[in-house]
């Protein structure tokens, strides 16, 4: 499964994403992590969610952020939910390009029982029908 926080700059996406996983994070089924752009955020997230800076790991497009998640679903086959903060770079794919990558993550989720909450600043009159239908 996938679900999407999308909006303009300062719209408090990040902040949203914080409370989803810090709520989740008081009764978890299985393991949680934050991907970030940086640590700026790390302590603002409960103890319970393994937090990962993608920078340290240079994941700077689309295809390295799909390798690094079957990454973590490998290592860890009690993945519950990935959230996903600081992805801009996705949302700079065309939109018939940002939909097949975002159910290609969606298929991902679903093989491996695992839910994906990205992250990503995207104007309104950019929003795909795709998009709208997977937003919080």
């Amino acid at each position: 499964m996938i679900k999407i926080v999308a909006g303009g700059r300062g719209s408090g996406k990040t902040k949203k994403m914080i409370d989803f996983a810090n709520e989740e994070a008081r009764d978890p089924h299985g393991s949680l992590f934050f991907i970030d752009d940086d640590n700026r955020n790390i302590y603002e997230l409960d103890r319970n969610v393994r937090f990962i800076n993608k920078d340290d790991f240079n994941i700077n497009n689309p295809e390295l952020l799909y390798g690094f998640l079957c990454g973590i679903l490998a290592g860890d086959y009690d993945t519950e939910k990935v959230y996903i903060d600081g992805i801009d770079y996705v949302a700079s794919l065309e939109p018939t390009a940002l939909d097949e990558y975002l159910q290609s993550i969606e298929k991902l989720g679903q093989d491996h029982e695992a839910e994906f909450i990205l992250c990503f600043s995207v104007d309104d009159e950019h929003l795909t029908d795709y998009i709208k239908e997977k937003m919080l």
